[in-house]
């Protein structure tokens, strides 16, 4: 299991009891995580734990020379990511009339969202753009079948699981919480510039 953990920490995954079950389970052990630590330590890495979504992934222990590309890359590919999650996460919100956020081990059943859209045009046309874009750029046409498109979208890019093949209930993984924390922390650094619309409900979104 130390050598799977590993894997999977190097290869950008981040383990929560959602995605990566028996990985979390073994890192939950204080050896464990001291063995894994020092393994990365020799490639100038570290474990790090995301308290509010009860996870682990792995960081650079210092930003220099020998990794400003790949960090540099590493962000871009995430910030590509920044606006169609924001559309995404308002629709969901929006959809099932909810007030919180998708968060680590957050249910969706997709068969719950199919109604909302056949019966509200503007959920619909939002939707439309959503799969316009990139990374849920589709040329379906049936809302229902643009949101199955978008949900398995995520579910392959790890921000979803699901329990069985073609179960319609989706269990959110830490990855959210991940983008949200990386929202605030380039808005901070960098102070992106979003429009107006889209900074306030990525705000709302982050509480």
């Amino acid at each position: 299991m130390f050598k799977q953990t590993v894997q999977n920490l190097l290869t950008g995954n981040i383990i929560c009891e959602t995605a990566f079950s028996d990985e979390f389970l073994f890192l939950q052990a204080q050896s464990n995580q001291d063995q894994v630590a020092d393994f990365l330590s020799n490639l100038d890495r570290q474990l790090t734990y995301l308290d509010s979504a009860d996870a682990y992934y792995c960081t650079f222990k210092e930003v220099d020379s020998s990794n400003t590309l790949e960090i540099s890359a590493l962000f871009t590919d995430i910030r590509s990511m920044f606006r169609p999650m924001v559309e995404f996460l308002e629709l969901i919100l929006t959809a099932s009339h909810s007030d919180l956020p998708i968060h680590a081990k957050s249910i969706i059943n997709i068969n719950e969202l199919f109604d909302p859209f056949e019966h509200d045009q503007t959920l619909r046309e939002q939707l439309r753009h959503l799969t316009s874009i990139r990374p849920f750029k589709t040329n379906k046409l049936e809302s229902r079948e643009q949101l199955v498109f978008v949900f398995n979208k995520l579910e392959e890019l790890g921000y979803f699981v699901r329990k069985n093949a073609g179960s319609s209930r989706y269990f959110a993984t830490a990855r959210f919480d991940l983008i949200y924390l990386l929202i605030e922390f380039l808005n901070d650094s960098e102070r992106i510039e979003l429009p107006d619309t889209v900074e306030q409900q990525q705000e709302e979104l982050l509480f």
